[in-house]
Order: C-alpha cells, then structure tokens, then sequence
C-alpha cells in the first residue's frame, strides 16, 4: 500500500511541475541571424550589439561580417566616443580560422580620434578566400566615464574578393556600449 501511494503520488508531482509557460517575446533575435537584420548583406556588425558595464571595466567587442562570398581581404573603420571608451586591445577573429592560411592582420587605434582601423587580407596568388558569417576581429573597450557611446562603422569600409574587385557593402550594424 505504501509503495502504491509512491507510485501515484510521482507522477502527479512529475506532471504539474513540467507546467511552464513559454514567453511570449522573440527569444530568436540574435543579431548574427541574416533572417533577423534589418538590413540587407553582406554586411558589418557588432556583437554584443548592445553592452552594459560597470564604469572601469572592461568589455569585449567582435566585429562580424554577415553572408559573404569569397572575402579575400577587407578594410575596417569604426569610431567610438573617445570621451568615455578606450581600446584595451585589438585581435585577429575566428573567421578566417577554416582557411589554407592566415591572413595579414594590421588594426590600428587611433585614440586621440576615438577610430579603430583593421585591415585583413591574403598574401599570395593561391585565391584564398571565406565565406559565411564570422568575426573579423575582437576589440576590447574600457568604459572611462558613465554613458552611453555609440559604435558606428564609416562608410569607407571595404570588402574585396580573391581577383581585389570590391563586394558591396550592404548594411551596417550600430553597437551600443552603456557604463554605468
């Protein structure tokens, strides 16, 4: 008889405690997603899009490129509030990891301008090129004083394929880092 309680008692609990509702809201924006931009690509954008930190600390920014086909090189130039962000560091990102060889990675900061120049390519004759979504590079902010900084792309960034002929770019993300 005991065991029998256990036995009813067990499946009651298992059934009304697998209850939850499912949220209302787009869980599925991830900015990376081609189908969730707003705008057309290939294109350049940042992820995290929109950051919160502590005032002195700092944070991590990729730069993505989105649906591209045969990127053999490519010239980044994005601005921030020098005023309240400065660049603790500026690397190499993971897209071009799957390729034959590494790219030549030159980033620059220009922290009197609050500009950041990155430029990639591919030495060599051999057409190596990436396609698809991934991170250019990562660039690490520390937030200075408290607010909000914008980061924007200019629009003389360029993409170029394996032949140097440019690939258009069709959109640019908005980052927003907030220090509080």
């Amino acid at each position: 008889m005991k065991y029998l309680r256990v036995f009813l008692i067990l499946p009651l609990l298992f059934l009304f405690s697998c209850g939850k509702d499912i949220p209302e809201e787009d869980v599925f924006d991830n900015p990376l997603d081609e189908e969730e931009v707003t705008y057309e690509t290939p294109a350049l954008t940042f992820y995290p899009v929109d950051i919160s930190i502590d005032l002195g600390s700092s944070q991590a920014v990729d730069v993505f490129v989105l649906g591209i086909e045969n990127l053999a090189g490519s010239y980044v130039k994005l601005s921030y509030d020098k005023s309240k962000l400065s660049v603790l560091s500026l690397n190499v990102g993971d897209f071009f990891s799957d390729a034959v060889q590494a790219p030549v990675f030159i980033a620059e900061n220009d922290a009197e301008n609050g500009i950041v120049e990155i430029n990639t390519s591919f030495l060599g004759n051999d057409s190596v090129s990436v396609s698809g979504t991934g991170s250019l590079a990562s660039i690490v902010f520390q937030s200075t004083t408290d607010g909000e900084s914008s980061l924007l792309f200019d629009p003389d960034c360029e993409f170029v394929d394996p032949n140097d002929t440019a690939i258009e770019i069709k959109g640019f993300g908005v980052g927003v880092v907030n220090a509080q």
